[in-house]
């Protein structure tokens, strides 16, 4: 996934082994045009459409594949590869549609067991969130799942927090660096060994064309440590 950054100057940033091994942005995906003194979101594809292939490898691909795939996966019977839409939660109530089974394609509310449904799972899901530069949650587990991929822990604290911080766990910005303090708090699923956050603050306002608000539950979070859910 990170080879979405090439060529940008967010790579360096990114943290590129931090991203789960099967995140994927095909090669046209990938393409940028090397253009002097355009700003840096010319330089990033808005990521609307993914593939999972197989239920296992979730692809980002263009817009103009995602076209030529449509026609391809319409006759398709198979669920185990599907293309869908994702689309970045800007507002507190929209929808994201990526694992909605009407609008998959081929849709899978045809299949006769809904067990055979691939759903993006949460831990999978929130990495799609910081990629696509979603600002809101729909759900407190969202809210959960997102604070552990970035190895954050936002105020409100409990009272084990507290003492955590106060004992230099817990940075100002809500970052827990060293393994063995991410594991006393449970933060089980840190992704990134380094503070993401300038990285993470960069491509919210890459992807969005502007800062991301501090009402917003990723605003507060990325700018006042602080959990609205």
């Amino acid at each position: 996934l990170s080879f979405a950054f090439d060529r940008t100057p967010l790579f360096n940033a990114c943290q590129s082994s931090s991203w789960q091994r099967n995140l994927w942005v095909s090669t046209e995906f990938q393409r940028v045009v090397k253009s002097t003194g355009e700003s840096l979101s010319s330089f990033l594809r808005p990521p609307r459409w993914i593939v999972v292939y197989r239920n296992e490898d979730i692809i980002f691909v263009s817009a103009f594949e995602a076209n030529w795939l449509m026609g391809q996966l319409q006759s398709n019977k198979s669920s185990v590869t599907t293309l869908r839409l994702l689309l970045p939660r800007t507002k507190r109530v929209q929808s994201i549609f990526v694992n909605t089974p009407t609008l998959m394609i081929p849709p899978s509310i045809e299949l006769p067991n809904t067990n055979m449904i691939y759903f993006i799972p949460i831990e999978l899901l929130v990495q799609l969130f910081v990629f696509n530069g979603t600002l809101y949650f729909e759900t407190l587990d969202e809210q959960i799942a997102y604070c552990q991929c970035l190895g954050l822990c936002p105020k409100p604290w409990t009272t084990k927090e507290e003492e955590a911080f106060e004992n230099g766990w817990i940075s100002i910005d809500g970052f827990v660096q060293k393994p063995k303090h991410r594991l006393q708090l449970q933060l089980n699923q840190a992704r990134f060994p380094s503070n993401p956050l300038t990285f993470i603050k960069q491509l919210i306002e890459t992807r969005n064309n502007s800062h991301p608000p501090i009402t917003s539950h990723v605003g507060s979070i990325i700018f006042n440590s602080h959990k609205l859910l």
